[in-house]
Order: C-alpha cells, then sequence, then structure tokens
C-alpha cells in the first residue's frame, strides 16, 4: 500500500485557488478521515475547497483498497495480460481493465511533467510491431530512447508511417535541453532522413534572386553539432547477410566523436533493440509467439504509457550501476534506474509510489 503523503507535499487542486498546484503553501488542513483506509479529505484555507487526498492520482475514485489497485497495475507491467491478472489479483475483468485505463494517462501525464530539458547527446530510436482489434490491423509502437542512460525519451503509437514518426521525432525534441548537439542512430526507415532536418534543422528563407515569382521554399539546416545516422540491415528471408551504415545528414567527424564517448567501435541500435525485447517481456499486447493483442486501441495505449513509467523509474537496468565513493558494508555498487542515470530522479521509487503522486494540470488559459 503507497505511504500516504505529508501535506506539506499536496496542494489544492483548485485551478481558480491562488495556491492551485503550488504545495508547501500552508493552506491545506484535516477536515476528515473516511473509508476502510482513513483516507484523508482535506480543505484549502484561501478558495474553502475541499477534497480528497487522491485527487489528481491513478488512486482517485477507486472502490478497492489500494493495494489490489497496484497489485493489478504491477501485474500489467510484467507482461500478465487482462484475464491472467483478473485469476491472480480476483478482480473483475472490468475493474482491471479500467486500472489500465487510468494509469495509462497518469503515466503519461507523469512523464510529461519530469522529462523536460534532458540534458542527452545521442538518441536511438526504433519501431515495434504489434496490433490493435485483431491481428489485421498493426499498431506500431515507437520510441526514442538514450543509450547512455537507457531513458525513453518519447512514445508514439499508431501505423508505421511518416506522421507516426514526425509526432516521435517532434515529441522527443521537445523534451530535449539542447536539440542541435545531438547523435540520432535509426534504422533505415527513409522517413528518418526524410523528417530529420525538419524537426532537428535550423530553418532559413533563401534569398529571391527575382523580383517576380514565388518566394523560395524553407530550407533547412543541419549545424555542425547535429548529426543523423542509419544503421540498415540486409536479410535474406530470416537470415542477416549484411549491416550497413549510412551518414544521412550532419558530419562524420560528429559521429566518431558520440561513439567515442558511448564506448561503441562502430554505429549501432543496440540500445534499443534491447530495450524492444524488455518492452515485448513487459506488455502483455506485443509477445512475438501468441495470440496477444488489445482489443481497443486506448487499452493498447495505455499499456504502453504504463510499462514505459515502469520501465524509467521502478525498474533497475544492470548496465547501469556504478561504483559507490565508498562501500556500505557488502555492498559496493549503486544500482540505479534510468531516470536516476538521466537526472531527473534521486532513488529507486515503486509503482504505488508514482501512481499515488498527485498531478496538477494546467488548465486552459490559466497562468498557474
Amino acid at each position: 500500500m503507497p505511504t500516504p503523503l505529508p501535506l506539506e507535499s499536496l496542494a489544492c487542486v483548485n485551478p481558480e485557488c491562488p495556491t492551485y498546484g503550488q504545495p508547501a503553501k500552508g493552506n491545506l488542513i484535516l477536515r476528515k478521515t473516511y473509508g476502510l483506509q482513513s483516507t484523508r479529505y482535506l480543505r484549502c484555507r484561501h478558495c474553502q475547497r475541499e477534497f480528497c487526498e487522491r485527487k489528481g492520482t491513478a488512486l482517485w475514485n477507486a472502490k478497492i483498497p489500494p493495494e489490489q489497485f497496484v497489485s493489478a497495475a504491477e501485474h500489467l507491467t510484467e507482461g500478465t495480460s487482462i484475464s491472467a491478472t483478473v485469476r491472480l489479483t480476483k478482480l473483475h475483468h472490468d475493474t482491471v481493465e479500467r486500472i489500465a485505463l487510468v494509469c495509462g494517462p497518469h503515466a503519461k501525464m507523469l512523464h510529461d511533467h519530469t522529462a523536460k530539458a534532458l540534458s542527452v547527446t545521442a538518441l536511438q530510436a526504433d519501431e515495434r510491431h504489434g496490433f490493435v482489434q485483431n491481428k489485421a490491423t498493426p499498431c506500431w509502437e515507437a520510441t526514442v530512447l538514450d543509450p547512455k542512460s537507457k531513458f525513453i525519451v518519447a512514445l508514439s503509437l499508431g501505423r508505421r508511417d511518416e506522421d507516426l514518426i514526425l509526432d516521435l521525432l517532434q515529441d522527443a525534441r521537445r523534451r530535449i535541453a539542447d536539440p542541435q548537439s545531438l547523435v540520432l542512430f535509426t534504422d533505415g526507415l527513409p522517413s528518418y532522413a526524410t523528417l530529420f532536418p525538419r524537426v532537428f534543422g535550423v530553418a532559413f528563407r533563401p534569398p529571391r534572386k527575382h523580383l517576380q515569382g514565388r518566394a523560395p521554399a524553407v530550407r533547412y539546416r543541419i549545424p555542425r553539432s547535429l548529426a543523423h545516422t542509419q544503421v540498415i540491415k540486409h536479410r535474406q528471408g530470416h537470415r542477416l547477410v549484411k549491416v550497413e551504415v549510412r551518414l544521412a545528414h550532419g558530419s562524420q567527424r560528429r559521429v566518431d566523436r558520440e561513439l567515442e564517448a558511448l564506448g561503441y567501435t562502430v554505429a549501432n541500435t543496440s540500445a534499443i533493440e534491447r530495450q524492444n525485447g524488455t518492452a515485448r517481456q513487459m506488455t502483455p499486447h506485443m509477445h512475438r509467439k501468441g495470440l496477444s493483442f488489445a482489443r481497443r486501441a486506448v487499452t493498447r495505449s495505455a499499456s504502453a504509457y504504463l510499462v514505459t513509467l515502469c520501465y524509467n523509474g521502478c525498474r533497475v537496468n544492470a548496465s547501469l550501476k556504478r561504483v559507490l565513493p565508498e562501500p556500505q558494508g557488502k555492498r559496493r555498487y549503486e544500482h540505479r534506474t534510468p531516470a536516476m542515470a538521466i537526472g531527473i530522479a534521486e532513488r529507486l521509487f515503486t509503482l504505488g509510489e508514482l501512481l499515488a503522486t498527485p498531478l496538477y494540470p494546467n488548465p486552459a488559459g490559466s497562468s498557474h
């Protein structure tokens, strides 16, 4: 069961209140407790609004004990299907499905809230094949990952077309502190090479050569600190026969400098490909040799964001461990999650703690 948060870490949920979304203002008082779990009911001294302490969390309005709620969510991030989770947790099928549909948007909002101004110098992008509704309707899951911290920066779902890649790259660009200083490693999908200058390049309009006629189209310049490399795999049937490394944009010197910083000898997408295998084990709708698929697109999307949240903040990655300055008893290494490695988390979180974290989205037209 998630530990109740202190009042100092909570904030008013009324968008019209001057203290909306601002914790530690001393404006919240305990009104009463209710229910079998002694849930706290709070009141704001400024706007006199009363609300439950779970408002803004994934546990809001849940009619089951928190430990059952979190247990079902944890099963869904271990590759367990909804039907299997029903059998393991003794909950109703509709309840488990609702838990997935509630946790998914909360995980996406939490990722949007924390994954900002990320300091990265390299990215790897790839797509995972999956289905929704039936085996005739593909639903690809495209991700962008930082190979140094193994942190999933961006995620997008849909058909494997140019719109999917554009949405993925634009989402990744918004989360990076310096989008003009990085190297992108991708597969040979043509959309990456077409959209990379448009998303990460510097736009400019060439001067007119004549006074009449249409103005020149906008072009994109690739700075020296920016590069894009494609790793193209050639196969004969199911056998890999050749790997071609192609410099799509930028300079080879910039790529070599980044490869040296990552400890690579040749350009590759090994980090994102390993994460693909982990994601397939964690997602119940993406098992390769099975009939697993989501019946609804909204369930597929919610499951993907929930698994991403668990992978970034709740799972220790063995490749990220580092030697402690001073051994603590028998402990010589610090085991880290991708969120800890990239610098947005200080410790390992449980999934229950993240689902019980209140979020305060900015309402439209609000200055809070």
